[in-house]
C-alpha cells in the first residue's frame, strides 16, 4: 500500500470456524475453507489475494474440525505472509473470536468470511477506511434479482394496475468483507458469542461510523454447492 498513513504492518482475520452446513457431504471431510479450488484451496486463495493486497500478517480464526487447519499449516509453504491460528474455546461466532486476536490488532484490520472466492481492490478499501476515520467499513457488491414470473399489481378494490414480466430489481449485498478500527473492541464482549451484524448494530446505535464500500463484481460465496462448482471456472476468467 503507498498511502503514507497506513501502518507498516496490514494485518486481516479470516473468519473461519463454520461448519459449512450448506456444503455437505462435503464438508463432512474437510472444513468449507480448505475445500479444494483447483490447485489451492479456498483459504489460500483467499491468503493470496490479502497478500497481493499488501497486506502481511493473516490470523485464522478456528473452531469446526481445527486440527485439519493445523495440518495445513504445518505443510504450508512461506508465501511471504505471516499466518497464525486461534482456536475458539467454542463457537464465537462471525466477530466474538475478534476478541481473541484483540492483542495483535493494533491499528485497523480486515475481516474476512472464510468461504469467499474473490479479487476485489482490498487496498483500497483499506485506505478507504482510513481516509474516512471510519469505526467500520462494509464491504458491498451489486446484486440483481430477477422474479421468474408476471408481477401482477393491483389495487385496494382488486382493480389490474399492471403486469410486469418477470421485473428485475438491483440491491447491494454485504460481501462479507470489512475493515474495523480498535473503537468496535469495546462491543466484543470476552469469549463471548458475536455475529458481525449483531457488531455493526452496537457500533451503530453507539454512533459510530459506519461507512460501505463497493467492492466490485469479482466476488463469489461458495456457501452453497452450486456456487462451489462455479468458482474454478470464475478464478480463470479473473486472470484472463
Amino acid at each position: 500500500m503507498s498511502d503514507p498513513s497506513a501502518p507498516a504492518r496490514i494485518r486481516a482475520v479470516i473468519m473461519a470456524g463454520g461448519e459449512g452446513v450448506r456444503l455437505r457431504p462435503y464438508t463432512f471431510i474437510l472444513p468449507k475453507p480448505l475445500l479444494p479450488v483447483g490447485e489451492t484451496t479456498v483459504l489460500d486463495h483467499i491468503i493470496d489475494c490479502l497478500r497481493a493486497n499488501g497486506f502481511t500478517d493473516v490470523y485464522i480464526s478456528v473452531n469446526y474440525k481445527a486440527r485439519e487447519f493445523e495440518g495445513w499449516l504445518e505443510s504450508r509453504k512461506d508465501g511471504g505472509i505471516n499466518v497464525e491460528l486461534y482456536k475458539e474455546p467454542r463457537k464465537l461466532g462471525t466477530a466474538g473470536s475478534l476478541g481473541l486476536i484483540r492483542g495483535k490488532l493494533t491499528e485497523p484490520f480486515c475481516v474476512v468470511n472464510g468461504d469467499l472466492i474473490m479479487n476485489v481492490p482490498l487496498d483500497l478499501m483499506y485506505r478507504r477506511h482510513l481516509q474516512t476515520k471510519a469505526d467500520i467499513t462494509i464491504g458491498i457488491k451489486g446484486y440483481q434479482l430477477t422474479i421468474p414470473y408476471a408481477v401482477v399489481n393491483k389495487n385496494a378494490d382488486g382493480l389490474l394496475v399492471d403486469i410486469i414480466e418477470k421485473p428485475s430489481y438491483d440491491y447491494f449485498i454485504n460481501a462479507g468483507i470489512y475493515v474495523l478500527s480498535q473503537s468496535v473492541f469495546k462491543h466484543i464482549p470476552h469469549e463471548h458469542p458475536l455475529d458481525m451484524p449483531q457488531l455493526i448494530d452496537s457500533v451503530k446505535k453507539d454512533g459510530g461510523a459506519i461507512y460501505v464500500y463497493d467492492i466490485g463484481e469479482r466476488w463469489l460465496d461458495i456457501g452453497r454447492i452450486s456456487d462451489y462448482e462455479k468458482a474454478v471456472e470464475l478464478i480463470h476468467q479473473w486472470k484472463e
